[in-house]
């Protein structure tokens, strides 16, 4: 990743970042959907430098920045920010296009990160694969104690099915740069965005 971004979140008195951070994502997440649509091969990841978490209380932060990571210029270019973001430009400040700085350190890996926390959708979901009714799946998942996770997160509504969901993220520090694919939200597994 040799080229990126930077998009600051600007909160006003009557309107916090947090209530902001969804209204960026899923323009940014369309806009990502269009250009691997495009251009598959072209990778687009982000990194969020003011991301902190506490595992020990479990107390997290995404910040109110986010930088968009290209491997060259052109990819930001056709990705066309100031257009996806253009009705937020009150609330989102965005950088030009900008290069990597040399002698990067260290890199981080920013995943999304999914728990098993709600036994309905679960029952939906095994009724579906198992060809069985949503009741039946409910008693075969008698017992099924669902789990909290505690990392930071954006909440963002599915454009297919209407539902609200949170996208919680995971940070993993990497002494080396990995490549890899990233995902319609800019997250990856395995790939790793570089830290400055």
């Amino acid at each position: 990743m040799n080229y990126y971004q930077e998009l600051t979140l600007l909160p006003q008195t009557e309107v916090s970042v947090h209530s902001i951070w969804p209204k960026l994502y899923q323009q940014l997440h369309l806009a990502l959907v269009e250009l691997q649509k495009a251009q598959p091969e072209k990778p687009v990841g982000v990194s969020f430098p003011q991301y902190k978490f506490n595992g020990r209380d479990a107390s997290g932060f995404i910040g109110s920045k986010l930088r968009i990571f290209a491997s060259d210029e052109v990819t930001l270019v056709q990705l066309d920010l100031a257009k996806w973001l253009n009705r937020l430009h009150d609330y989102v400040h965005i950088t030009q296009t900008r290069a990597v700085p040399e002698n990067i350190n260290r890199y981080f890996c920013f995943s999304r990160v999914q728990v098993k926390s709600n036994v309905h959708r679960l029952a939906r979901r095994k009724a579906n694969r198992e060809g069985i009714n949503v009741e039946q799946a409910l008693v075969l998942l008698n017992g099924f104690e669902e789990k909290k996770l505690k990392k930071p997160f954006i909440n963002l509504c599915s454009l297919s099915g209407g539902e609200r969901f949170q996208l919680f993220i995971a940070r993993k520090e990497s002494p080396l740069a990995v490549s890899g694919s990233f995902s319609s939200y800019g997250l990856s597994a395995v790939a790793t965005v570089p830290d400055f």
